[in-house]
């Protein structure tokens, strides 16, 4: 009776101690035949060992380990600042007659800014556009309304070949002045801002925090930046990485230019003949604003906007003759308006 009690007791001791390791043993020590100890500051020993983790103290910057360890068959932990752990070993002797030993030393700290890509400067956007001008006081109504709506076609296929943040595209669509449709054909020319993101922190132990002592250093990148530690030894085989991460949130600010010619639609008076003037003819836009994209892809911009528009009308005090055909005139209005885009924003 008395060996099957001393079977359970040895059962009930390795079921703790599997229970109770969140990390394998360092690999120094892995294979022991007898106990791990772990030796702290004051000489303060920990018995019966079964795990050590890197981590901090809770609320604090300052490194620390926890240590699981058995005692009275029930699995403890505690965590005791990095400075104050001497080192881990076993009690008995390796296969060389030597105790393994190591010591448990803290690691180097580092920090790294990783910023989202910046997102492709070639895009597609359907756009519906309103726009409010003065009130038209000519007497043939050659102006804008004070409203017109209207829609625009923009393509940019050039991704950055003007550089990571410009973007050129096509612009055409159609809008309507009182009666009158109008086509733009002309070009944009964009420039991005940074994509707005917020902003996280990510912190963990390289490669792992359960790494102590290895044969083989930890390198990392020309982006991370070591931070100053105030431990005279350090652990090369491992490192304590912060990353600053800042993740999109869809919405992209920019600043435009665009301008081109302004075609007409088949209405009364459209074209430059005939008229006594065709000279004066000469129709355009050009057009400045700021926006940004919204949850990736929605378009949103304000802008104003300058156009010369032509009518012809007829000629009421021109006599006919050769010198006047069809009695037509020229006419010509300038318009500023303030404008408003909406659109659907697609990247490629």
């Amino acid at each position: 009776m008395q060996w099957v009690l001393l079977l359970l007791m040895g059962w009930a001791s390795v079921s703790a101690a599997q229970q109770c390791q969140d990390c394998p043993l360092p690999s120094r020590l892995k294979g022991a035949d007898s106990a791990v100890y772990v030796l702290l500051a004051g000489r303060v020993r920990l018995e019966q060992c079964c795990s050590i983790v890197r981590t901090f103290l809770p609320g604090t910057n300052v490194q620390a380990v926890r240590i699981h360890f058995v005692r009275e068959g029930m699995c403890r932990d505690t965590i005791v600042p990095i400075a104050a752990v001497v080192e881990a070993g076993t009690v008995g002797l390796g296969l060389d007659g030597q105790p393994r030993v190591i010591p448990i030393l803290p690691v180097r700290e580092y920090e790294r800014r990783k910023r989202p890509p910046d997102p492709s400067a070639s895009f597609i956007e359907g756009i519906l556009l309103g726009g409010a001008t003065a009130k038209d006081q000519s007497q043939r109504r050659i102006g804008s309304s004070p409203l017109f709506p209207g829609g625009e076609i923009l393509i940019a296929p050039f991704g950055n070949l003007l550089g990571q943040r410009w973007s050129l595209g096509f612009l055409t669509g159609a809008y309507s002045d009182g009666t009158r449709w109008r086509i733009p054909v002309g070009g944009q020319m964009r420039y991005w801002f940074a994509p707005q993101g917020e902003l996280y922190r990510q912190q963990r132990y390289v490669p792992d925090s359960c790494t102590f002592n290895e044969p083989t250093s930890v390198v990392l990148g020309d982006e991370y930046r070591e931070q100053e530690v105030p431990y005279p030894r350090l652990d090369p085989s491992a490192a304590w990485v912060t990353d600053y991460v800042e993740r999109g949130i869809g919405w992209q600010p920019f600043v435009f230019l665009e301008g081109g010619m302004l075609l007409n639609t088949g209405f009364d008076g459209a074209g430059q003949n005939p008229s006594l003037n065709p000279e004066e003819y000469g129709q355009w836009f050009f057009s400045a604003g700021a926006g940004t994209t919204a949850w990736d892809v929605l378009m949103i911009a304000v802008g104003y906007r300058y156009q010369r528009l032509n009518v012809r009308t007829p000629c009421a005090v021109c006599p006919p003759g050769s010198a006047a055909p069809d009695n037509y005139v020229v006419n010509t209005a300038v318009v500023h308006a303030l404008m408003l885009k909406l659109g659907l924003h697609l990247r490629f």
